[in-house]
């Protein structure tokens, strides 16, 4: 018998919300019997590895109820694996006590306690068990992608994890025999409630350095993101130079507002970000407003330069740069953000930021996306749609239909931060 969680459940899983699309249906057959029965723990040969679909910044591993194929994010922001609970009550999973949980976002979401729940990783023998069910129905329609479930700290804490986000794999290895030998930088990790916390520094443009404990998200798509505590504290908002106040993201609680800028440096031991994105976050941001034991989140924006190394059981992190490390950090420029349908198959303008790209284009919210560039907007459209929003003076034609009537508009990308 599962042991009783308690009423209320930390999951900081955050998503950005410019430009989703749809994804593709999972593939049956990776879902195909394994050859070998299931292992609980790694077997030879080492590491076992394991595809991924990073989208949005997000690592996306396809995992096995059955012979049903599902997607679920990996999110070191969320303090156990859940199950999506329509997709529990979908499957005929038992349900238990209930709990609410609550994370990036001010609101709160339902869940409860699987009993003998379980998933198998697509293409190999390893099983994770399920403890209990959130409702994700929100998360879907924002990021565009299936969202079945979540990987959390009780899967990392099992192997030495590393996000390969170039080579889009996961790979596991034992967690007592693993040795690192490579070019990476080590920084210590602690942990509070389950998620990891790592000593960092802010840099200022006026040449201050300020100190503090951020949390490691990879289950957020976003760059930095600095708690409101912090922000008043430290006064700033003004002392980043230029903002925009916008809807910076959300999570299981909801939309985010924040107002968006840049830090000149984010230090991770003797690594250095240079001008990241940053999030000054206010009163909507549920757990990231109110907090004061740590000061930030790293988010998937800033670790997809690295290949990451989540050592949990010798408290460790390594980044190991690739050829995209010094990439400069860039915000989306259309101003544009969409929310997709239930089925995933058509997207519609639900925000637009005053005095940007997708203003002086005339978008207004409820506009449908028919094609981009002439073509259908479909899921490989918008995919390619979502990388051009970064580029400074890129222009992209648009049909978009509102009410009856269609139009076409052509978006103007400018940076705003």
């Amino acid at each position: 018998m599962l042991r009783p969680y308690p009423m209320r459940r930390l999951v900081l899983l955050a998503v950005a919300l410019a430009a989703p699309l749809p994804a593709q249906l999972p593939d049956s057959t990776v879902c195909a019997s394994p050859a070998l029965p299931p292992a609980p723990i790694l077997a030879a040969p080492q590491p076992a590895t394991i595809p991924i679909d990073v989208y949005s910044n997000h690592v996306y591993v396809k995992v096995c109820a059955g012979d049903r194929p599902l997607d679920f994010i990996l999110d070191t922001g969320a303090g156990a694996t859940f199950l999506d609970l329509h997709t529990a009550e979908r499957f005929g999973v038992k349900l238990g006590g209930s709990f609410t949980g609550r994370g990036a976002g001010a609101g709160t979401i339902a869940g409860a306690q699987l009993e003998g729940a379980s998933v198998r990783l697509a293409g190999s023998s390893l099983v994770q068990p399920v403890p209990s069910a959130l409702d994700l129905s929100r998360l879907p329609p924002r990021e565009g992608h299936r969202m079945d479930g979540i990987l959390g700290y009780d899967f990392i804490r099992r192997f030495v994890v590393a996000i390969d986000y170039v080579k889009q794999e996961l790979r596991l290895y034992d967690a007592r025999s693993f040795k690192y030998d490579g070019p990476g930088e080590s920084i210590p990790v602690t942990f509070s409630g389950n998620h990891p916390h790592v000593d960092a520094e802010v840099r200022l443009g006026d040449g201050a350095t300020i100190k503090g404990r951020m949390v490691v998200d990879v289950g957020s798509s976003a760059s930095l993101a600095l708690t409101k505590p912090f922000v008043e504290s430290n006064h700033l908002r003004d002392r980043v130079g230029k903002t925009i106040r916008r809807r910076s993201g959300g999570g299981v609680g909801g939309p985010v507002t924040a107002d968006i800028g840049r830090v000149a440096a984010l230090k991770l031991g003797r690594l250095e970000i240079e001008r990241p994105i940053t999030s000054l976050q206010g009163d909507s941001a549920g757990v990231m407003s109110g907090n004061a034991e740590w000061i930030g989140n790293i988010g998937g924006d800033i670790l997809r330069r690295f290949t990451v190394f989540l050592d949990y059981a010798n408290k460790r992190m390594i980044l190991e740069p690739h050829a995209g490390a010094n990439e400069p950090s860039e915000a989306d420029m259309s101003g544009l953000m969409l929310v997709m349908n239930d089925s995933l198959s058509a997207a519609t303008v639900d925000y637009v930021v005053p005095g940007s790209a997708a203003t002086d284009a005339g978008l207004v919210v409820g506009d449908t996306l028919v094609t981009i560039d002439g073509q259908p907007a479909n899921g490989s459209a918008v995919r390619e749609f979502r990388k051009r929003l970064r580029r400074d003076g890129e222009r992209i034609v648009l049909t978009v239909r509102r009410g009856g009537a269609v139009r076409t508009v052509t978006l103007v990308l400018r940076r705003l931060v």
